[in-house]
């Protein structure tokens, strides 16, 4: 059979996801690597899907999605934007955040190429293959971690900005560094953007409800004129804890949601009718007003929830043991990172010299992805993952996957773990961490 080639759309970036979810199915590892709940849903979002689909909500609805759902979001937005949203002119739904990523890329960048894209490195894996299959440029700014808090320059930013640019990446909360950018940070930002008034600003706040230590998350879209300029992106998957449902919207100005919508209508058409309207009828619900459990709203109660994980989490990987490493503070969102500088010698050879770390005989060995750092060595943070999944049976993401493969900026002693799983599933693979468990 001759041999096909095929066009080049991204840079394989998916291996790494690959290689880990097969080292935890074949190793029988607990995962602290995909961003996924660890729980089921709320039981009122399970009673509304029965409801809605009980009530008929079953074929094809609008494409920019149920008139009931995108009224709900609306509804409960304005506020927070300081503004009245329009429900039908500037709220379109999508299957999920990350299709709601691409149709706004889509849209803005032009194809024929040249259009540049700026975004906080580390950052998201999906922004680069979102930019790159738009034909895009894909331009970092450094977020630089000083003195255990992320923080980035406003000079740099500057640098990064010009001509060319056609869009500009927020993740606030930010993934995956758990950065919550402050008011001042936004403000610094917003004054940058002046002096380039053709900058869209894509502002993923999928995370923005779930912020630790009392600290709120501000909107971009809610500062001054922003909204004018901002497409802010949400995740029902991630506030409902039900990320298989593939439920996101995007809120904006009317003409980029319009030419976001086009994109949206050719790939999906439109999106699961019963979920939207179960989603939009728990919005209310889910706010810092009704109770829902414990003398606490649904938010309070999912925000102390994960901020237990996580306190639960550094504690026990901040015990003295046989890993020398080091957590890194984590303000919001689904992840926390660990410094891995100072365990590096600890690290089997095998693992830092070779992609096949793997026993030879095994006659069916993982998909690896083979990749190196500009020095040309293999990440460290990814050797050491590999490391934990085979021997200590864990599984955590590599941060130098979160750069882009040219990236000036990419670093690897850091290494991401998701706080999103149960507390007991989350202190038994911490302690697999240090060695106090076995495998």
């Amino acid at each position: 059979m001759q041999s096909r080639s095929f066009p080049v759309r991204i840079d394989d970036n998916d291996a790494i996801w690959t290689e880990f979810k097969e080292l935890n199915q074949k190793y029988r590892c607990l995962s602290l690597g995909e961003g996924a709940p660890g729980h089921e849903p709320p039981e009122f979002l399970k009673a509304a899907m029965f409801d809605a689909i009980k009530e008929g909500h079953n074929q094809y609805s609008r494409v920019m999605g149920v008139p009931e759902f995108v009224t709900s979001v609306a509804t409960y937005y304005s506020p927070k934007f300081n503004r009245e949203i329009k429900a039908m002119q500037e709220i379109f739904v999508s299957a999920g955040a990350n299709s709601a990523l691409n149709s706004i890329i889509f849209s803005l960048v032009d194809p024929k190429g040249g259009d540049e894209v700026v975004v906080f490195e580390p950052s998201f894996p999906m922004y680069q293959n979102h930019v790159q299959i738009a034909n895009g440029v894909y331009k970092p700014v450094p977020l630089e971690l000083q003195d255990g808090l992320w923080s980035f320059s406003e000079e740099k930013l500057r640098q990064a900005l010009g001509p060319r640019t056609k869009v500009l990446i927020i993740n606030n909360a930010h993934n995956p560094t758990g950065k919550l950018y402050t008011l001042d940070e936004l403000n610094a930002i917003t004054r940058v953007l002046a002096d380039f008034p053709d900058v869209v600003v894509l502002s993923d706040d999928v995370y923005e409800y779930l912020t630790y230590d009392g600290k709120k998350s501000t909107l971009f879209a809610s500062i001054g004129d922003n909204f004018n300029r901002t497409i802010s992106i949400f995740s029902g998957g991630k506030i409902f804890s039900a990320t298989g449902w593939k439920i996101g919207w995007a809120i904006g100005p009317a003409d980029i949601i319009g030419a976001a919508y086009g994109i949206s209508a050719t790939n999906i058409q439109c999106i699961n009718a019963p979920a939207q309207v179960a989603m939009g009828r728990c919005l209310g619900y889910a706010s810092d007003v009704q109770i829902y459990k414990d003398g606490l709203t649904y938010f309070e109660h999912t925000r102390k929830n994960f901020q237990g994980v996580r306190d639960a989490m550094i504690a026990e990987l901040s015990q003295p043991s046989d890993l020398k490493i080091d957590t890194v503070s984590c303000e919001s969102g689904f992840f926390i990172m660990i410094d891995i500088t100072r365990c590096i010698e600890q690290i089997p050879i095998k693992f830092r010299e070779s992609h096949d770390y793997e026993d030879a005989l095994d006659k069916a060995p993982v998909l690896k992805n083979k990749v190196y750092m500009p020095e040309g060595h293999i990440p460290l943070d990814l050797a050491f993952c590999r490391w934990m999944a085979i021997e200590r049976g864990v599984i955590m993401m590599p941060t130098s996957l979160f750069y882009n493969v040219h990236s000036p900026l990419r670093v690897d002693n850091l290494v991401r773990l998701c706080i999103c799983k149960s507390l007991d599933h989350s202190i038994r693979a911490c302690r697999r961490i240090i060695g106090l468990e076995k495998p």
